[in-house]
């Protein structure tokens, strides 16, 4: 693992922190009666320097056994641009943009991500399609649901949702394996899983009628306060940052 200026070293405090996400993860699927690797880590990464990443991309390759390729997730198509201008294509390490994208950032970003989470709108659909289709390629995308019902957040309404997935048919170059929500930010449990439930009756929903002749396999849900839940109410991807890298400093 290399910085612009030489080795990063893994820190104590990284590396236990990366540890008891790890095992975290762990005892949460066993609860939940699921195999481990029917969940993925996506850790997430906003407003960490590169060197953070590699840190703790470095320290989940120990706890885990797996060197591998990891994507890390970002909010913003700027701190995309920046970070993937400072890392080396043999260092393993690539993005997901989760964060809502604006129309006149897809040329920026498309170039530099594995996947898109955060997919809430047909004329963004359109968008990303003919610029897919212009440079030969697909792209895996979730469509993210507002399933809390929150005004402030992102996503398709849960009452559009079943239609707005129907209607990217459209759009050949969007390879949609799944959905994405953001739960209600709230200490009663029974609220923060009535989110994650509603995620997974749509996605039954769109399976029964095999919408897209998709599996709909891909249910983006849980994040650092509230994954083991998630997990529990059938997460397959869990978006951790605070508890893997720390506090961000805003």
């Amino acid at each position: 693992m290399m910085s612009d200026d030489g080795p990063v070293p893994v820190d104590g405090s990284t590396r236990a922190r990366v540890q008891r996400v790890w095992e975290r993860l762990g005892r949460a699927c066993e609860a939940a009666g699921r195999d481990r690797d029917e969940v993925r880590l996506l850790p997430v990464s906003k407003l960490h320097d590169v060197d953070e990443i590699r840190a703790v991309h470095a320290a989940l390759a120990e706890v885990s056994g797996d060197a591998g390729p990891r994507s890390y997730g970002e909010n913003h198509v700027q701190e995309i641009v920046a970070k993937t201008a400072r890392i080396g294509p043999d260092e393993g390490i690539d993005f997901t943009l989760i964060g809502h994208l604006q129309t006149n950032k897809v040329n920026a970003v498309l170039p530099r991500i594995r996947e898109f989470q955060a997919l809430d709108s047909l004329r963004l659909a359109a968008r990303l399609d003919r610029r897919l289709t212009e440079l030969g390629r697909t792209l895996d995308v979730l469509v993210e649901v507002n399933t809390s019902g929150e005004r402030t957040k992102h996503g398709v309404g849960l009452d559009e949702a079943f239609g707005f997935c129907e209607a990217l048919a459209d759009y050949e170059a969007l390879d949609v394996k799944g959905l994405m929500t953001v739960a209600v930010d709230s200490p009663d449990t029974a609220r923060v899983a009535a989110c994650f439930d509603a995620l997974v009756a749509l996605r039954d929903r769109l399976r029964g009628r095999a919408v897209l002749g998709s599996t709909w396999c891909e249910l983006s849900m849980g994040m650092s306060g509230d994954f083991p839940l998630a997990i529990a109410h059938g997460a397959t991807t869990v978006r951790i940052g605070t508890a893997l890298f720390g506090p961000r400093a805003y």
